[in-house]
């Protein structure tokens, strides 16, 4: 097995580098907005290789495959090193209840496997990224069931691309004391309190007793504080990667 291994997130909003080293994150070398960031990406790669970095290896998970050859040609060039591409559609996920029929995204892949790595079922998965996830198992593990609503980011454009007069906000910020004042306080304080009590009142009525609240993703550091109880594991993807890696490696 290999000792370096750089994990790449091409996610729809930023991909994130990662390099770990014996089974443990190492180094998080950043996370950049492509196609746009493509050549702050290569900065950081070169001055991680600088300083005495190196990878004996790498993969790319990714949902958004325009941005692939890209980020393979990037790797390449930093560090001559051909890697692939995660072939997630074809992945056979072991703990699935037939009722699954479709494949599952490669950042879903991973949550799902380090979850059940690391904390075992039943757990509600909250991964807070683009797109704002929850993935439930039961107590072996199995996965049984997804929901789906948009994220921070895209709900912000939402309301500008079907109103005639609310704007866009690219910045999220949140007043929890009281109702917004003006509109960009009221499409904040909307979008954290629909996406706060949606992780809340799902989880409140799962029939798995005894299930783990887990938190990740990006935007998890928005509503993080609202869940006292919840396993906070802003690493839960990247780990669950290098552990499809393993797999797909032996």
């Amino acid at each position: 097995m290999n000792n370096k291994v750089l994990i790449i997130d091409i996610g729809n909003t930023s991909t994130d580098f990662a390099v770990f080293e014996n089974g443990n994150l190492k180094d998080f070398l950043g996370f950049f907005r492509l196609p746009l960031e493509i050549n702050k990406a290569k900065e950081a790669l070169n001055s991680y290789k600088k300083s005495g970095g190196f990878i004996d290896d790498g993969v790319i998970f990714s949902v958004v495959p325009n941005n692939d050859e890209a980020v393979q040609k990037l790797v390449k060039e930093v560090f001559d090193k051909d890697i692939k591409v995660f072939d997630w559609k074809h992945y056979k996920l072991a703990k699935k209840l037939p009722v699954i029929k479709e494949a599952i995204g490669a950042d879903l892949l991973a949550d799902l496997r380090q979850a059940d790595v690391e904390y075992g079922g039943p757990c509600l998965i909250a991964d807070f990224g683009t797109v704002t996830k929850l993935l439930q198992t039961d107590k072996d593990g199995n996965f049984i069931g997804l929901s789906f609503i948009p994220g921070i980011e895209i709900s912000l454009k939402l309301f500008s691309q079907n109103t005639a007069l609310l704007p866009e906000f690219n910045k999220f910020r949140v007043n929890k004391n009281r109702l917004g004042l003006n509109t960009f306080e009221s499409m904040n304080h909307g979008i954290y309190y629909s996406t706060v009590y949606y992780v809340k009142e799902v989880f409140k009525n799962l029939k798995e007793p005894n299930t783990k609240l887990i938190i990740t993703g990006g935007n998890a550091r928005y509503i993080k504080d609202e869940f006292k109880d919840a396993i906070i594991d802003q690493e839960l993807t990247l780990k669950g990667m290098y552990v499809l890696y393993k797999e797909m490696s032996k």
